[in-house]
């Protein structure tokens, strides 16, 4: 009974410990940059190893039994290989102040478990829910049944009731402590998408505002400068400026047209499209840019399948992408356009040895008037990107180190190009 206790009272700091970070650490942070987060994970997960040694329960011959192995398993799984090790250690060195014939089981038990840890790690935050807690609880019954095994087997420690409440609530433990952080960093997940899908609401009411109140008149704007610089009693110099304002307004128009792409996104014309076409078109459009960056640009065309939707939308995506990825290279580098098909999709990787972004930088990506440009920036062009995408039936996926570069993936789904016109 007193096991039993002295466990759920584990048990019960490590949940406190849980909702304080939450309530404290997620809830008044939009976004915590990567290395400063791992330095409070670390925290955490050591101080809840460290309340869990306190409150752990002597069974005799040094060995005791609490709950340490839930933050070290958590924390190396969400952390990552360097936080595994870091608390591996910390467990041991305050293990090894308490002193014990428990230590040597202590280390091996670590051992284990952070080898356990790499293996499963790479995959398991990509799994579904019940698929980690299935993972964690299977996790947790191993390490019981060692716990079990090694005192008996090296020491003769047999108390089998022991085993039992500990193997329980180790695993119940186990699956309620990750049950509650996939729901409380889901809940922070979706809070985070919510902010951004009413700000795009936002921006999709302005959008259809301006295309009806401005649109119209525009157009008649720009067919009175039409008429006007095709009169025959108009001058030269008159027409000029009549061309120099059907420039103007075409270009306002397309601002306009952009915002649309918000408001209502779809694809005004389908058709199955020839991707090296399309990159190399936009190569050469923006190939003054790149002389005048100092910029080389570098294609590898790895598929053989095609893609469906809008070619001028498409075209437009892969000019805004482009057209930032040389921006970010002011002093010179190189553009890396690269094709592939994968898990039933084209992907198209631009890479570039820019200035690169913080990871606060690439969550907001995609948002209304957030721009890295300062006032040379409207926000526009990612927002672009991201939408036209997203109607095509496709996934943005990007990647950035500082002073190293920028990967921005397009993923989208493969159509077949037999007895199909290509554009």
């Amino acid at each position: 009974m007193e096991m039993m206790n002295g466990l759920l009272i584990n048990l019960l700091f490590i949940l406190i410990f849980v909702l304080l970070t939450n309530m404290l650490l997620l809830h008044k942070n939009k976004f915590i940059q990567s290395s400063v987060w791992n330095y409070y994970f670390v925290f955490i997960a050591c101080s809840q190893i460290v309340i869990s040694l306190l409150l752990s329960v002597s069974v005799g011959h040094g060995f005791i039994y609490d709950l340490r192995f839930v933050p070290f398993l958590l924390g190396g799984l969400y952390g990552g290989k360097r936080v595994t090790i870091g608390l591996g250690l910390f467990l041991l060195a305050v293990r090894f102040v308490l002193g014990g014939d428990g230590f040597w089981l202590s280390l091996f038990l670590i051992l284990i478990s952070t080898i356990g840890i790499f293996v499963i790690s790479p995959l398991y935050l990509k799994k579904s829910l019940w698929t980690k807690l299935s993972i964690v609880s299977a996790f947790s019954f191993v390490y019981a049944v060692i716990a079990y095994l090694m005192p008996g087997l090296l020491y003769g420690f047999n108390d089998f009731i022991a085993f039992i409440i500990y193997g329980i609530i180790l695993v119940i433990s186990t699956f309620f402590v990750t049950y509650l952080s996939e729901i409380l960093r889901t809940t922070f997940v979706l809070q985070l998408e919510a902010m951004k899908f009413e700000k795009m609401e936002i921006v999709s009411h302005l959008a259809a505002s301006i295309s009806h109140e401005v649109r119209n008149p525009l157009t008649a704007v720009i067919g009175f400068l039409q008429l006007i610089g095709e009169n025959e009693q108009t001058n030269e110099k008159s027409k000029t400026y009549a061309m120099y304002a059907i420039e103007e307004a075409n270009r306002a128009s397309g601002i306009i047209n952009d915002y649309l792409t918000f408001a209502k996104p779809h694809l005004t014309e389908e058709c199955l499209m020839n991707i090296d076409n399309a990159i190399l078109k936009c190569n050469d459009i923006l190939r003054p840019l790149t002389l005048k960056q100092n910029v080389e640009i570098e294609t590898f065309f790895q598929h053989a399948s095609a893609i469906k939707g809008d070619p001028h939308k498409f075209h437009q995506v892969l000019l805004n992408i482009f057209k930032n990825s040389i921006e970010a290279m002011p002093d010179g580098g190189i553009l890396t356009i690269q094709t592939y098909e994968n898990h039933n999709r084209i992907h198209i990787k631009i890479t570039d040895t820019g200035h690169g972004m913080k990871p606060e930088h690439i969550a907001r990506l995609g948002e209304p008037y957030f721009s890295l440009k300062g006032q040379k920036g409207t926000g526009l062009g990612m927002m672009v990107v991201y939408r036209i995408v997203e109607s095509m039936k496709g996934i943005v996926t990007v990647t950035s180190e500082i002073d190293i570069g920028t990967s921005i993936t397009l993923a989208f789904p493969i159509h077949d190009a037999k007895d199909s016109i290509l554009r």
